[in-house]
C-alpha cells in the first residue's frame, strides 16, 4: 500500500509540475517584458523578508504531523482529533502574531532595497505579499492531516488548476495593464479562494475532525511536542540563515536588478526541482509511517533505495544545468541576463549539496529527530552569514553563494548523516559516506564526459542547439549509471518494482479485453 500511495503521489505530481514550469517561463517573460528586472528583484526580496516573519511557526506543523503519522496508521480518531485541534489554536495565535510582526518591519523596509527608488506603491505592494502570508496560516492544520495520511495527491489535483488559473490571471493583467498591483492582487484572490475550496475537500474527507467536542492532547504528546518545536524554531532560524538571507544580502549591498538577475537561476533550478521532487517526495510521503511501524533493518534497505535514487536525481540534474542553463537563459530572456561563471558554477554546487542530503534529510524529520542537532542548523547558519559578508568584499556576488557552500559542508552534511544512522538505523555512518564520496566523483566524471561531447556541437543558443544539448544530456548520463549499477541490490530493487508495476498493468489490460 505504501508503494502505491507513493507512486500515485509520484506520478500526479510529476504532470502537475510540468504544466506549471512551461506557464511558469511564460510567465517570468512576460513579466520581465513588462515591469523590468527591478520589480522582479522586489519579488524575491519581500518573499525572502517575509519567510523570516514565518519563523514563529518554530516547526509546529512538522512536530505535530510526525505525531499523527502513529495514530493515523492505527486509526486513533481521539488523538487525531486533538492534535488537528491543538494545531488548528496554534496557527490562529500564530496569523496574528505574523501580521503585527509584519507591521512593525515595514518602516525598515527602505534599508534592504539598495537603488530599489524606481518601485513605486511599495507600501500597497508590502501589504499584499503580507495578507498572503497571513491566509497561509489559516488552514495549515488540514494540509498537515492529509499530507501525513499520504493522501496529498488529493490537492495536488485541485493545486494544478488553481495555479494554472492564477499564471494565466497573471499574465493577462501584465499584457493588458503592466499594473504590478493588480498582478499581486489576482494572485492573492485566487489564492484564497483555493484554501477555502481545498479547505472544504480536507473537511468532507476527514468530516470527524469538525466535531465541537474538545479532545485534549495527552501529556507524553504535549511534552514530546513542546521539546521538538522548541528545537525545530532553532532549525529554522538556522535553515533561513543559510537560505533565506541571499535575497537580502544582494538587495542590500549590490542592488535589487541582481535579485532579479538572480531569481532567473533560481526560477529554472526551483522549476527542475519541482520535477524530480515528487519522485524523492513520494518516497518521503510513505517514510513517516515506515518509522512507525518497521524495524531498523527495514527502514535501511528502504532508505539505501532512496539515498540511490537521490544521488541519480540530483547528479543527473546538475549536468543538465550545467550544460543548457546558461544557453537557455540566452535563448529565452538574452545574454544581459547571464550571471558571471563562478557564481553560476557555486550555485550548482549548493543545488547539488542541497539536493544530495534530501533522502537523510526525510528520513531524520520522518523520525522526529528534531532535539539530537537543535544547535547545528544555527551555527550553520552564522558561518553562512559571516563567510558571505566577508568574501562579497572579495568576489562579489559570488562570495555569497561561497559562504552557503563552506556553511553546509562545515555542518549539516556530516551532522544529519551521524544523527539519524545512529538513531534510526542503529549501524556506522561511514557506509553513507564512502557511498557520498562514491556518488560525488561519479557526478563530476559524467559531468566531464557529457560536457566535452556537448561541446562537439557548435556554442549555439538556437532551439535546435538546446534540444540537441538536451538529449545527449539525458542519454549519456543515464547510460554510464546503468553501466555502473546495474548489478548492484538498489538499481536491481527498483528493476523489480518497474517489472511488477509493467506486468500489473499487461494483466490489466488483458482482464478488459476478456471482459
Amino acid at each position: 500500500m505504501r508503494i502505491k500511495h507513493s507512486i500515485k503521489n509520484i506520478s500526479i505530481s510529476i504532470f502537475s509540475q510540468m504544466v506549471i514550469v512551461i506557464l511558469g517561463f511564460i510567465s517570468r517573460k512576460v513579466f520581465l517584458d513588462s515591469l523590468g528586472v527591478d520589480y522582479l528583484g522586489v519579488n524575491g526580496l519581500l518573499t525572502n523578508v517575509l519567510s523570516m516573519i514565518a519563523l514563529v511557526e518554530g516547526g509546529i506543523g512538522i512536530s505535530i504531523v510526525y505525531n499523527l503519522y502513529k495514530p493515523l496508521a492505527e486509526n486513533d480518531r481521539e488523538k487525531i482529533i486533538a492534535l488537528v485541534q491543538l494545531y488548528r489554536k496554534a496557527y490562529a495565535v500564530l496569523a496574528i502574531i505574523v501580521l503585527f510582526i509584519s507591521l512593525a518591519l515595514y518602516p525598515f523596509l527602505g534599508y534592504l532595497m539598495k537603488d530599489g527608488g524606481s518601485i513605486s506603491n511599495i507600501t500597497i505592494i508590502y501589504l499584499l505579499f503580507v495578507v498572503k502570508n497571513v491566509i497561509a496560516f489559516l488552514n495549515a492544520h488540514k494540509w498537515s492531516l492529509i499530507n501525513a495520511d499520504q493522501k496529498g495527491y488529493i490537492l495536488v489535483k485541485m493545486d494544478l488548476i488553481f495555479q494554472v488559473l492564477t499564471t494565466i490571471g497573471k499574465i493577462m493583467i501584465l499584457l493588458s495593464t503592466q499594473n504590478y498591483i493588480l498582478y499581486l492582487v489576482i494572485e492573492l484572490i485566487i489564492f484564497a479562494i483555493q484554501n477555502v475550496i481545498n479547505g472544504e475537500i480536507v473537511n468532507k474527507r476527514y468530516s470527524h475532525i469538525k466535531t465541537k467536542v474538545k479532545y485534549p492532547v495527552d501529556k507524553v504528546t504535549k511534552e514530546n511536542l513542546i521539546t521538538n518545536v522548541k528545537a525545530m524554531f532553532l532549525h529554522n532560524i538556522g535553515g533561513y540563515l543559510v537560505f533565506g538571507t541571499d535575497n537580502i544580502l544582494i538587495a542590500s549591498f549590490i542592488s535589487v536588478a541582481t535579485v532579479g538577475l538572480y531569481s532567473n537561476y533560481t526560477m529554472i533550478i526551483h522549476q527542475l526541482s519541482s520535477l524530480v521532487n515528487p519522485i524523492i517526495d513520494g518516497i518521503g510521503a510513505s517514510v513517516g509511517n515506515l518509522i512507525a511501524t518497521e524495524s531498523s533493518d527495514k527502514n535501511y534497505s528502504i532508505f539505501k533505495i532512496a539515498y540511490f535514487v537521490n544521488f541519480w536525481i540530483y547528479s543527473f540534474s546538475v549536468i543538465f544545468l550545467y550544460n543548457l542553463l546558461e544557453p537557455f537563459i540566452s535563448w529565452w530572456l538574452g545574454e544581459e541576463y547571464l550571471l558571471d561563471k563562478l557564481t553560476f558554477i557555486l550555485l550548482l554546487i549548493n543545488f547539488y549539496l542541497t539536493g544530495m542530503r534530501t533522502a537523510i534529510a526525510t528520513f531524520k524529520n520522518k523520525a522526529g529527530l528534531f532535539v539530537q542537532d537543535k544547535f547545528a542548523p544555527l551555527i550553520e547558519g552564522f558561518i553562512n552569514l559571516i563567510s558571505s559578508l566577508i568574501l562579497m568584499n572579495y568576489f562579489g556576488l559570488a562570495g555569497v553563494f561561497m559562504g552557503t557552500a563552506i556553511s553546509t559542508i562545515a555542518t549539516v552534511v556530516w551532522t544529519q548523516p551521524f544523527i539519524v544512522y545512529k538513531n534510526v538505523f542503529k549501524r556506522s555512518v561511514r557506509q553513507y559516506f564512502s557511498k557520498y564520496g562514491l556518488y560525488v566523483f561519479l557526478t563530476i566524471m559524467t559531468c566531464f564526459v557529457t560536457t566535452e561531447i556537448c561541446s562537439a556541437f557548435r556554442s549555439s543558443d538556437s532551439f535546435v542547439s538546446l534540444i540537441l544539448k538536451g538529449t545527449i544530456c539525458l542519454i549519456i548520463p543515464n547510460i554510464i549509471y546503468v553501466t555502473v549499477f546495474f548489478k548492484t541490490e538498489e538499481f536491481q530493487y527498483l528493476l523489480n518494482i518497474v517489472k511488477a508495476d509493467l506486468f500489473k498493468l499487461r494483466k490489466n489490460k488483458q482482464t478488459i479485453k476478456g471482459a
